[in-house]
């Protein structure tokens, strides 16, 4: 190589290369990690949001209903009103012959079966399941 030439050879951009693609998988899921359970700290929050929201509601019509009862209240937002919000799908059922009990369900969009399912009740505890849907039976968080 002349003095009068410049650049890189093809050995330094290979190099270089390397490092950025070894940097990129070691911090890809770390990131991926991070956003799951942020992911999941915000379907915690809604769930209870929702079972307040319900509580709200029976003491204001003496029952629970699902979640389309509970938008016309203006206890929730938005996005949650459409049943969605920061990669989980919520539904919400009022069950029993006069609808005095009801059920939360927050299940991921992403197939992933690592993920955390979540489930609350007229107990107002919120139970979690790992790869497959909560229910009463699930552990406490």
């Amino acid at each position: 190589m002349n003095k009068d030439e410049s650049g890189f050879s093809l050995v330094e951009m290979l190099i270089v290369v390397g490092i950025i693609g070894l940097l990129a998988a070691i911090a890809i899921p770390l990131l991926r990690k991070a956003k799951n359970q942020a992911d999941s700290g915000s379907a915690i929050a809604t769930v209870r949001t929702l079972v307040s929201a319900e509580r709200l509601y029976q003491l204001k019509n003496s029952k629970y209903t699902d979640l389309a009862g509970l938008v016309p209240e203006g206890t929730l937002d938005t996005t949650v009103q459409a049943g969605l919000k920061s990669g989980y799908v919520f539904s919400v059922t009022a069950v029993g012959a006069s609808a005095d009990q009801f059920t939360v369900n927050a299940d991921p969009m992403d197939a992933d079966t690592s993920l955390r399912h979540f489930f609350a009740d007229e107990t107002a505890v919120i139970r979690a399941n790992v790869g497959a849907a909560a229910d009463s039976t699930s552990a406490p968080l």
